[in-house]
């Protein structure tokens, strides 16, 4: 390590300024220099402190920046009491550094959230219902209303109007007030703070204090899609996605859709109809199948003589068909085993009190590979091969068969 660093591992950070956090200047910026101010080091990272930067740290349901110092990996961002800190895995080599952060990342979360603020600003409005929880994820953008299952017709209503402010490409304005200037602003939600507060103004869809990142326009949202809702805590929780998530979404079932097209040689508005063709087709031939297993069930229990325990094991009989004789079965037997080596699945039923089959699937079927259980009386179990099935079935009959 350079030695013009080790200074800046001594410093007290309570005598440092606050971070000057260029995002809030301007959020397109991608690259910047910065001065190191402090270094901690943290277990086998360390966390870099500068004068001023342009990583916007974890925080209000907006996940970090990632991007590079000097072409090193910044894998973490975090803010505690006006300072950012900056998390690598090694050290710069000056205390005079280049910082560039991931903009494709950076504009997502811009995206995302920003229409969050408008989906949340148009459902106060339209119902009343406030944002309660946000959070942008990997795959989803999330928030949680105070309305208790909020039916589909809102939801459509909702992602509509939103679009609409979208499309009409209202203006996004970023404020920096105090409580008494506050007061000249409609925010849909109560703060504490009293100086420095950020106000995020977006014409008449929205206004609300905040410390993210958003973009200048509503349009740059490009579009909002409402991907499903459920009920949480006796909220709605929506997820959604925006701009090029959205896109994405779309390409993605358009995709499925092209490909159910092509497989199931209908068009799109026939698809559904297709489907359900081929849903009631498939119902018809498993009540056909399950006559024909039940017939088949009969025909192999008249050969097999009643016995006080009746065990088999079948390589040409799948597990439905055995079902259906360990049921004939149990009228001339007290204990009936049957396995197949076609599923590599097993069942086990007794009438003796003596035998307890739960207690031994337990103890011993995860020993063969198998997975499955039951009550004192009655069993079920699977395995991984045919060899598996076999030596558990030999263990069972030789626990059962005494």
């Amino acid at each position: 390590m350079n030695n013009e660093l080790n200074d800046f591992f001594e410093v007290d950070i309570a005598t440092l300024n606050p971070t000057n956090k260029l995002y809030y200047f301007n959020p397109y910026m991608i690259e910047a220099s910065s001065n190191i101010v402090a270094i901690l080091k943290d277990k086998d990272f360390y966390k870099i402190v500068l004068d001023e930067t342009l990583f916007y740290p974890e925080g209000g349901g907006q996940p970090s920046d990632r991007g590079e110092i000097e072409e090193i990996p910044v894998f973490d961002v975090k803010e505690k009491d006006g300072i950012v800190y900056h998390y690598v895995n090694e050290l710069p080599k000056s205390s005079k550094v280049n910082c560039k952060i991931d903009f494709h990342r950076r504009f997502d979360f811009m995206q995302q959230h920003s229409g969050e603020h408008a989906l949340s600003g148009v459902i106060l409005k339209l119902f009343g219902g406030a944002n309660k929880g946000f959070h942008i994820g990997e795959q989803f953008v999330t928030i949680d209303i105070n309305i208790k299952d909020m039916t589909e017709e809102m939801l459509t209503e909702a992602e509509k109007e939103t679009n609409r402010y979208i499309f009409e490409n209202q203006k996004v304005d970023q404020i920096v007030t105090d409580t008494e200037g506050l007061k000249a602003y409609p925010i849909r939600k109560e703060i504490t703070a009293e100086e420095d507060i950020r106000v995020v103004s977006m014409g008449e869809a929205d206004c609300c204090a905040c410390c993210g990142t958003h973009v200048r326009n509503l349009g740059e949202v490009g579009i909002i899609k409402i991907i499903k809702a459920e009920s949480y805590k006796g909220m709605t929780r929506i997820s959604f996605l925006c701009g090029y998530r959205a896109l994405n979404d779309y390409r993605e079932k358009n995709d499925i859709i092209k490909s159910l097209k092509k497989e199931l040689s209908a068009e799109e508005s026939m698809i559904l109809t297709k489907v359900q063709k081929q849903r009631e087709d498939i119902s018809a031939l498993k009540k056909q199948s399950d006559i024909i297993r039940k017939d088949l069930a009969k025909n192999i229990s008249l050969n097999i003589k009643a016995d006080e325990t009746i065990a088999l094991i079948f390589d040409d009989i799948d597990f439905p068909t055995l079902a259906h004789i360990e049921s004939i079965l149990l009228e001339k037997s007290n204990t009936v085993i049957l396995a197949t080596t076609i599923d590599n699945k097993i069942t086990a039923v007794t009438k003796n009190d003596a035998i307890n089959l739960g207690q031994f699937f337990k103890s011993n079927i995860k020993t063969y590979n198998g997975k499955g259980g039951g009550s004192k009386d009655k069993v079920q179990g699977s395995f991984e091969t045919k060899e598996d099935i076999i030596a558990f079935y030999t263990s069972l009959m030789s626990e059962v068969v005494k």
